[in-house]
């Protein structure tokens, strides 16, 4: 089929537009002839708690999929003029607005939408392959001075109630024997998973054989009550969670009571 000139234009989000900051969530093809609106949106939002902060996820979800609801609504027929943005945007004192209309070639408007997306909106944050999450910790208590004061990959406990061994990175003596490991929360689906299991570990290793499990974690996008939630539920047990931004501060605690 032959290339056929389409106009685009790009969702763009911002919890405070009077500062005219704003972050790309989506792309919005228009195919005139037809009067078709193609409209493609982020539901990774990574980005938006990179340059906003903590935010309501649930809200954004549904806030963005509302507007793009409008903007299909409002656009969806032949011949509009580019003049057409600007009388949206003024019309709506909103989180969202539209970008100027661009031109762009293409057949088929979905596939233009999936191209525009990808270069313009997708977050790539983390494309470069991921570094295990225990190198991390490594590397933070090298620079924080502590690796001396640690064992290095203590001794499995095993833990009879659950038939498994738990293999720390790091363990130490404080008057209770403290195990220590990394893991990754920063995914949503297996971040939770991966929590319950760290909790019942903690529990078992305190209840049962009087040790402590600390556990240094990679949050990513998490909000913030994701974390501390799970920050009490560890607490709960007798174990210890932190941030890996955190590591300084179990590094103190490591330098002032290891023995």
């Amino acid at each position: 089929m032959e290339a056929m000139k389409l106009f685009y234009s790009i969702v763009q989000f911002s919890p405070f537009p009077e500062r005219f900051e704003y972050v790309n969530l989506g792309i919005v093809v228009f195919e005139n002839r037809q009067g078709k609106v193609v409209v493609k949106l982020a539901d990774d939002f990574a980005r938006v708690k990179k340059f906003f902060g903590d935010f309501n996820a649930t809200f954004l979800k549904s806030a963005v999929h509302d507007f793009s609801q409008r903007v299909v609504h409002h656009f969806s027929r032949p011949a509009i003029a580019a003049t057409s943005i600007n009388d949206f945007n003024s019309k709506r004192a909103d989180l969202f607005r539209l970008t100027p209309m661009n031109a762009v070639a293409g057949v088929r408007a979905d596939d233009v939408a999936e191209k525009l997306f990808i270069e313009l909106v997708a977050w790539h944050g983390q494309a470069k392959k991921m570094e295990r999450i225990n190198t991390l910790l490594t590397r933070a208590f090298r620079n924080a001075g502590v690796l001396a004061l640690l064992d290095k990959r203590p001794e499995p406990v095993h833990i009879e109630q659950y038939g498994v061994n738990v293999q720390a990175d790091y363990g130490y003596q404080n008057g209770v024997y403290n195990l220590i490991d990394a893991a990754r929360f920063d995914n949503p689906q297996r971040g939770l998973a991966e929590a319950g299991k760290r909790v019942l570990e903690g529990k078992a290793l305190s209840e049962m054989l009087g040790k402590r499990l600390i556990v240094v974690g990679e949050f990513g996008g998490q909000p913030d009550r994701f974390v501390e939630n799970l920050r009490s539920d560890f607490e709960s047990v007798g174990a210890k969670l932190f941030r890996l931004e955190e590591v300084d501060k179990l590094s103190e605690e490591i330098r002032r009571t290891a023995h």
